[in-house]
C-alpha cells in the first residue's frame, strides 16, 4: 500500500489547510501523497450547511501553498465542468464525487485537465460498473492515470458498508484502487450525515490486508469543530502516529 489521499474534508480556511499540509509534508516525503481538500461541499445534507470557502478563495490558497511547499501535490473534487477549467494546471489530481461517477462530460474533461483523476464508486454501484467510468476517462485521455475509490455500498436505507470483494475486480481495469476510510463509515439520520472515526481508523489499518493500493483519509486538527464530516474525520495527531508505523 503506497498511495495516499490525505487532508481535511473541506479546505475551510488558509490557516487550517496550511496546518494540515505542514504537519503531513515531512511525514509523506518520498510517498505518493496528495493533500486533499474540498473547495465546495456541494452535497451537504442541509441547504443551510457550511459548504466551505468556495472555488476562488481555494484557488488562492492552493497557489499560496504550492509556493510555500513547491513539491506538494494537491487533490480536490469538482461538481461542474467549468470548475475544471479553473483548476487545470494548479491541482495534481481531480476527484469525481461518488454521486457523479457516471457523469460522462465531467469525467472526460477532468481526464484532459489533470495527470491523475480519482473516481469514487457510487454507493449504489457494483465494483464491475466502475469499468465504464474508467473507460470514459481513458477514451478522453489515454495518458491520464485513473484511480478508483471504494467509499462503501448502500446497506439498507441509512448506512454504508465496505464489500472487500471489489478490490480485485477494480484492479483489473484501474491504475490504483483506494479505500475511502472516512466516508465508508457514513450513516444518515434526520437532517445530518454521521459516521465513525474509530471505524475509519480500523479501515486504515486493514486496507493493506485486503489488497488496496492506498487509502483516502480525511483528517482534521480538531474533528469535532470541522464544518463537515465531523464524526468520521480522524484526528490529525492520530494520522501522524499511524503514518509513522508504516
Amino acid at each position: 500500500m503506497d498511495k495516499f489521499i490525505l487532508g481535511p474534508c473541506s479546505v475551510e480556511n488558509r490557516d487550517l489547510f496550511f496546518e494540515v499540509a505542514k504537519t503531513l509534508y515531512p511525514l509523506m516525503e518520498g510517498r505518493d501523497w496528495y493533500l486533499k481538500g474540498s473547495f465546495d461541499k456541494a452535497n451537504r445534507t442541509s441547504a443551510d450547511a457550511d459548504r466551505g470557502p468556495g472555488l476562488e478563495q481555494s484557488i488562492e490558497i492552493f497557489g499560496q501553498l504550492k509556493r510555500y511547499l513547491p513539491h506538494i501535490k494537491i487533490a480536490t473534487d469538482v461538481h461542474e465542468c467549468w470548475q475544471i477549467e479553473r483548476l487545470a494546471g494548479l491541482v495534481d489530481m481531480i476527484q469525481i464525487p461518488a454521486f457523479l461517477c457516471r457523469q460522462t462530460d465531467l469525467i472526460m474533461q477532468a481526464a484532459q485537465a489533470a495527470p491523475v483523476i480519482n473516481i469514487k464508486k457510487g454507493q449504489w454501484l457494483a465494483a464491475e460498473g466502475m469499468a465504464y467510468a474508467v473507460d470514459k476517462a481513458r477514451f478522453s485521455n489515454s495518458n491520464c492515470k485513473v484511480w478508483v475509490t471504494e467509499r462503501g455500498s448502500q446497506f439498507g436505507t441509512d448506512r454504508l458498508i465496505v464489500d472487500f470483494r471489489g478490490v480485485g475486480v477494480m484492479k483489473d481495469f484501474a491504475d490504483a484502487v483506494i479505500l475511502d476510510c472516512t466516508h465508508s463509515t457514513q450513516m444518515t439520520g434526520p437532517g445530518k450525515t454521521g459516521g465513525s472515526r474509530e471505524l475509519a481508523k480500523r479501515y486504515a489499518q486493514a486496507a493493506g490486508i485486503f489488497g488496496y493500493d492506498g487509502v483516502f483519509i480525511e483528517a482534521h486538527p480538531n474533528p469535532s469543530k470541522a464544518i463537515s464530516d465531523s464524526e468520521s474525520q480522524v484526528e490529525l495527531s492520530w494520522l501522524k502516529t499511524w503514518i509513522n508505523t508504516l
